[in-house]
């Protein structure tokens, strides 16, 4: 089992407070290309100097046409070449629903025909096998990222490439820290063979990353 530890919603300002516990980062694809041209390429610099693996994720919400959409993943793909580990799509909604972004559908199809990295779609909080079954089945041969606490009930029977993520979700709070005991719950969630991304997105995602790293270490000892 190999496990790669991502920090989520990668910004600007975690360059000063980075946790060596990550060997990979999450950026939104959108929002890196309105930086500023000195922090995309400082951002450039430092995925190479230290190797980082980097996911770039696009929320179909947001994207204005599907060309434009088209666009980003060129866009992602020339930017970080090699260090690109897959495309992250998330519906920007608490359920996936394939009919409300159809006006993506062409472009989506685009990527993956191209074979420019890997699809991964991102479930939402409510979401589950059943509404993410046309997901599969429209694009055959793409990957799922299920939140390992929420979605912890579908981890086994959730067929095909997945991956993980935690993003703070409580039925009664917002989740800053999931401390210690939790995390090592968790992290024990995840398959016992296959090679998997783990991506911390909840608020307390640096402060913790030593944490879920070291459980990962204590799993595999």
């Amino acid at each position: 089992m190999s496990i790669q530890l991502a920090l989520g919603k990668f910004n600007p300002d975690h360059f000063s407070h980075f946790s060596k516990a990550f060997s990979v980062v999450e950026v939104d694809l959108a929002a890196y290309f309105k930086w500023e041209p000195r922090e995309q390429k400082r951002f450039r610099d430092w995925i190479l100097k230290k190797s980082m693996g980097v996911i770039p994720r696009v929320s179909l919400r947001t994207q204005k046409s599907d060309e434009e959409f088209s666009d980003l993943f060129v866009a992602g793909m020339e930017e970080f070449k090699d260090h690109l580990q897959f495309f992250l799509i998330t519906s920007g909604r608490k359920s996936f629903d394939l009919a409300r972004d159809l006006r993506m559908h062409r472009a989506l199809l685009h990527a993956q025909k191209q074979s420019l990295a890997p699809l991964f779609f991102e479930w939402g909080e409510e979401d589950d096998l059943k509404t993410m079954l046309p997901v599969k089945d429209v694009y055959p041969g793409a990957g799922m990222v299920l939140d390992l606490d929420v979605h912890r009930s579908s981890i086994k029977k959730c067929e095909g490439p997945i991956h993980f993520k935690l993003h703070g979700w409580h039925p009664e709070r917002w989740m800053r820290r999931y401390g210690e005991s939790l995390t090592a719950k968790l992290v024990k969630r995840i398959p016992k063979t296959g090679s998997f991304v783990l991506i911390l997105s909840h608020s307390g995602r640096v402060e913790e990353g030593h944490s879920f790293a070291k459980a990962i270490l204590d799993l595999k000892g």
